[in-house]
């Protein structure tokens, strides 16, 4: 589904752990981590194609 719409199934990941494994989580995220930087910029995180929520001076509520 994740290739339908243009990004890597390598982006996502699900790992079970307790809270317990400290040490397995960092080693997760980690190697998380350096999968996502060698895979590069998000393809769907392109400043152009995402519509622009932010409220701009003359709509955001005046103060009394």
């Amino acid at each position: 589904m994740l290739k339908s719409i243009g990004l890597e199934g390598q982006r996502i990941q699900m790992i079970n752990l307790s809270s317990a494994m400290g040490g397995q989580f960092a080693f997760a995220a980690a190697e998380l981590t350096a999968e996502i930087e060698r895979l590069g910029p998000n393809p769907l995180g392109k400043k152009d194609s995402l519509k622009d929520n932010t409220p701009h001076e003359e709509e955001s509520p005046r103060s009394a």
